[in-house]
């Protein structure tokens, strides 16, 4: 009786170990917050680990480094001397200024997604993948140019840390949803979306980042 339940219990053993799989994630794109912004460079690298449910249906949490941000372009901003009293120009018009801001906000994300695989072939499938993540602030810049409201240099450059600002919160809740082919070689290519649910600040800013996405299954 022992021998049995012995030998029953390691080959349950051998069947989920036989499925379940680590993958190797690599991305790069782009992000911003949609709104008001234009794209800078996004990206991820990380490690996720696939437990099979179904001869079709995986789950697989993550944990991936993440990079994402946005860019403000040409906002105009009042110009004030180093008082901090308004400049007018010779037509009595108060004196404007362009200012410029890239943001970059680095956080570690766990993502846990259903991927769905459909098979067009030998070793060969179309996997549809979408989920929850939930991600943590880490590091990140905001680099500013030309902005006319301060003072002295800092009117023409200054930098601080993303989430050291005022009304930035650095937690983030969001979904995450993509499309890719699995090839023989275990490496699956495709495209993945993630937007984030909570705001980013007291704006009311969602990130928001689309990636070439590379994922290998190691065996």
């Amino acid at each position: 009786m022992k021998k049995s339940a012995f030998l029953l219990f390691m080959l349950l053993c051998a069947a989920t170990a036989s499925a379940q799989h680590f993958h190797l994630k690599l991305g790069g794109g782009i992000a911003s917050h949609l709104k008001d912004t234009k794209n800078i460079g996004a990206f991820k690298i990380g490690i996720g680990y696939e437990y099979e449910l179904s001869q079709k249906w995986t789950i697989m949490p993550s944990l991936v480094a993440y990079g994402k941000g946005w860019k403000e372009k040409d906002q105009v901003v009042n110009y004030y001397d180093d008082n901090h009293e308004l400049v007018y120009n010779d037509d009595g018009t108060v004196r404007t200024g362009l200012k410029n801001r890239t943001t970059t906000a680095n956080y570690l994300e766990v993502p846990v997604v259903f991927n769905y695989y459909l098979r067009t072939g030998e070793s060969r499938y179309v996997v549809f993948s979408a989920g929850p993540y939930i991600a943590c602030g880490i590091s990140g810049k905001q680099k500013t140019k030309g902005d006319a409201e301060e003072y002295m240099g800092r009117k023409l450059y200054y930098e601080k840390k993303t989430f050291k600002e005022l009304g930035v919160h650095r937690f983030e809740a969001g979904v995450t949803a993509g499309v890719g082919y699995q090839f023989p070689i275990h490496i699956t290519a495709g495209v993945e979306m993630d937007y984030g649910l909570t705001k980013f600040n007291t704006a009311g800013r969602h990130n928001f980042t689309l990636l070439f996405a590379l994922s290998y299954q190691f065996q």
